[in-house]
């Protein structure tokens, strides 16, 4: 069976991945900066008045980088404690396999804060609710449920609180639909004593192999000139 220029590419580039992961450390030391300063404020099953959002961090070495909540029984560690140590965690297949699908389908396309809170919201739906059930966030609909934003008017509360159902909804029933190849590399960071997390990092298009490979091909060449000399 003949293995096409393209697959080999990939297969290099996963080979070259995979071997850089494996001396990885399984710990990262992060520090919480803020939430988005416009998060809607909402309720769902499993909390109460929470500012929900994307939440942004910074590493050890002062890389900024986004998160998303994964575990609602705990809170944030506060930007005055400064750096916390995480753990390299994983997710159950469905619940991975449900997050790819989520992540690959909406996360690009986020552009607002009220995208981002309904986008967190479906985040906990998957990985608070039963594994077994189907994803719906509606009000008394399984464990894990939407319950209201709580920063709005009475008066158009009923209609906001449905067209913000209908948000979540329509970003988990895209993730349920989605058969096609992994656009984010998912990695879940867990704490005994905060929030657990996930972190989104986009996988490289088919052309991105090629230009890396011939990256990695320029500095082998540089490698083997200073040998020679």
């Amino acid at each position: 069976m003949k293995i096409s220029t393209a697959s080999r590419l990939a297969l290099l580039l996963s080979l070259l991945v995979s071997a850089s992961l494996a001396q990885a450390a399984s710990t990262l030391s992060i520090q919480f900066v803020g939430e988005d300063p416009n998060a809607p404020v909402l309720s769902t099953s499993f909390s109460d008045d929470y500012a929900t959002g994307r939440l942004s961090y910074v590493d050890a070495g002062g890389r900024s980088f986004y998160a998303y909540c994964v575990e609602l029984q705990q809170d944030f560690a506060p930007a005055s404690l400064g750096m916390k140590t995480y753990t390299v965690g994983s997710f159950s297949a469905p619940q991975a396999t449900a997050l790819q699908g989520l992540f690959s389908t909406s996360y690009a396309g986020l552009s607002n804060a009220y995208q981002q809170a309904a986008f967190q919201v479906a985040v906990w739906e998957i990985t608070h609710e039963k594994e077994s059930s189907t994803f719906n966030v509606s009000a008394g609909n399984g464990g894990f449920f939407f319950a209201g934003l709580s920063d709005v008017s009475a008066a158009g509360a009923a209609d906001l609180n449905a067209n913000f159902t209908n948000q979540v909804n329509s970003y988990l029933a895209a993730a349920s639909d989605y058969q096609g190849p992994a656009r984010y590399q998912l990695t879940r960071l867990d704490h005994k004593g905060f929030q657990d997390l996930v972190v989104a990092t986009a996988v490289p298009e088919p052309s991105s192999y090629a230009l890396l490979l011939c990256g990695l091909a320029g500095m082998g060449l540089i490698v083997r000139r200073r040998t020679v000399r």
